[in-house]
């Protein structure tokens, strides 16, 4: 595919469905939006949980990119809606996340999904949130995940290396501004180093599931990303690392002008299709 193709196919993506449900967990309602892909039948399904420092974005800033996977992956895309800041802090953003990941688990196949051997993604804050509910799903053998999509992802709020030195301003996410977001999510008394805020921090890598982990050249968070897949490695989970040199935070939501990004969100799509795949030949 050539450049000039990329673009237009990144543009015009299109799903068959798309919709606004609420569902109804044990812990209260949470909003997602469902994609459903053209294709008859029942459809796999990825989780994806937006970034924006826990605090802002929704699911109108990430839709691009969920129509995209749905379309090209051809698999059923539920992004949620997790509730923010000020009113609900953490641990909540967690809980709603894991609440509708449980119940698409469970009562997906009524809505024509198939969530066995799902995926999880998010960037930033949002692919931290998607490897702590891969955590979470392990530890409590819950929802049968197998493929985690972290795209520059926040595992470490404790984290001094050299990149949050090197790209602590000047580079989009600033240190300042990942500050400011803990500070509007977390509580007074709850430290950092907690798993669900810092995943990199977690006792065990064992038993996790497979994963894509992209970083970015230029981007603060890039050496956790780093060292996560190498503590996934060392584990013997199949972990696959894929770096763009110069690009700053959150770069993959700018296809239209940056190759990168473009070639970026056809790594996912191979990713997510391929996984996909050998779920369905494995069944």
């Amino acid at each position: 595919m050539n450049v000039a193709s990329e673009r237009q196919a990144v543009r015009d993506a299109v799903v068959m469905h798309v919709s606004d449900i609420t569902l109804t967990t044990k812990g209260g309602p949470v909003p997602v939006r469902l994609y459903r892909p053209a294709h008859p039948g029942p459809a796999q399904v990825l989780m994806f949980f937006h970034g924006g420092g826990w605090v802002a974005g929704d699911l109108d800033t990430h839709d691009s990119f969920c129509r995209v996977m749905c379309e090209w992956a051809g698999c059923a895309v539920v992004a949620v809606h997790y509730a923010r800041p000020p009113e609900h802090r953490f641990p909540r953003a967690v809980e709603d996340c894991y609440a509708a990941t449980e119940w698409i688990a469970h009562q997906g196949p009524d809505l024509g999904l198939t969530p066995s051997r799902m995926a999880v993604a998010g960037g930033g804050s949002g692919g931290g949130l998607a490897a702590v509910i891969c955590q979470i799903a392990r530890d409590l053998e819950g929802p049968d995940i197998a493929f985690q999509l972290l795209l520059y992802p926040v595992l470490d709020c404790l984290a001094r290396n050299r990149s949050r030195g090197q790209f602590a301003e000047g580079f989009g996410l600033t240190s300042k501004k990942l500050d400011e977001y803990l500070n509007h999510y977390v509580p007074r008394g709850i430290a950092l180093d907690h798993p669900w805020l810092s995943p990199a921090r977690t006792a065990c890598f064992n038993g996790l599931p497979a994963a894509l982990i992209v970083t970015a050249g230029c981007d603060l968070l890039r050496d956790e990303g780093r060292a996560y897949a190498r503590r996934l490695k060392k584990a013997g989970v199949p972990v696959r690392h894929k770096e763009y040199p110069g690009m700053r935070h959150g770069f993959i939501n700018y296809p239209s002008a940056d190759l990168q990004a473009r070639r970026a969100i056809l790594l996912c799509v191979e990713a997510l299709a391929g996984h996909f795949r050998r779920t369905r030949t494995s069944a």
